[in-house]
């Protein structure tokens, strides 16, 4: 189903993550920065290499092993939150499977627009490519995201960069149809153009042809929410595009991500094994 079917039963509730969570939004994202404080120490590689001026233009970067995929990270938080640090703990878990790791900031609603934000991150990934590809000559990369992280990566599947290099897209419980943006209270701050929500609805601009897609939401978020993902895969798997869609059983917006980058479950098991067999392929 699309957003504008779900007019008339709360596009709040079904569309803002923090409303649909309520309290406990606060309680998660304060367990996350505990967590990554704690796995920042252990991460190796370099912290904050810079990609621009401006001082969320900048990403981690935590080498592994050469024959397997680079994860290029990029966190959620609707355009206008969050930060790269959050996700530590997550970066942790998957370096455990001696996966190369890019963890990715970017500046924000509403000092940037959406538009500038992925003009920037463009920018981010020319620096990425060349600083990989002195280290691994044919580098294989994942492009992983988180909410509107998820909505980012799919836009950025297309960049020239990842031409030839691109084997997996990782979306998680996204947000694909962007007008619906315009409706609630978000866009307050991320103040999204009639334009803007055309041009980056990922659903009338689908991601690129080729990669494999790891499409998963949580089973306790709204329907319309989940329809998002639906929708993704749906459109994905019409245009011919080899996919895995998932809907992981008690989990929210953001235990998910918990969920499926520990390799101790049996979630992020599958992920894990997933993401080192696109190599296989």
């Amino acid at each position: 189903m699309s957003w504008q079917e779900w007019k008339e039963y709360n596009l709040e509730r079904q569309f803002n993550p923090r409303t649909a969570l309520g309290e406990k939004t606060d309680e998660v994202l304060a367990s996350w920065n505990s967590k990554s404080m704690v796995a920042r120490s252990q991460l190796t590689g370099t912290f904050d290499i810079a990609y621009g001026e401006h001082p969320l233009m900048g990403f981690d970067y935590h080498p592994g092993a050469a024959h397997k995929p680079i994860i290029i990270n990029i966190h959620g938080g609707y355009w206008r939150g969050l930060d790269k640090s959050a996700m530590r703990h997550h970066m942790a878990d998957l370096a455990r499977s001696a996966f190369s790791i890019v963890n990715l900031n970017y500046p924000l609603c509403p000092e940037m627009s959406l538009t500038d934000i992925l003009k920037a991150l463009g920018q981010a990934l020319e620096i990425i490519v060349d600083l990989i590809m002195q280290d691994i000559p044919n580098p294989r990369f994942v492009l992983c995201g988180h909410s509107a992280g998820a909505h980012l990566v799919a836009h950025l599947s297309h960049h020239h960069r990842l031409k030839d290099k691109l084997c997996g897209v990782v979306a998680l419980t996204g947000i694909y149809e962007t007008e619906v943006v315009r409706h609630i209270a978000v866009n307050d701050e991320i103040k999204m153009t009639p334009e803007e929500a055309t041009r980056w609805c990922v659903i009338g601009n689908l991601p690129v042809s080729g990669p494999e897609y790891y499409i998963a939401v949580g089973a306790e978020e709204p329907s319309g929410w989940i329809d998002q993902s639906w929708q993704l895969a749906e459109s994905l798997s019409n245009r011919g595009d080899c996919l895995k869609f998932r809907v992981v059983q008690s989990a929210n917006h953001f235990d998910l991500v918990d969920r499926l980058c520990d390799p101790d479950t049996l979630d992020g098991f599958q992920l894990h094994q997933w993401i080192f067999n696109l190599t296989k392929s």
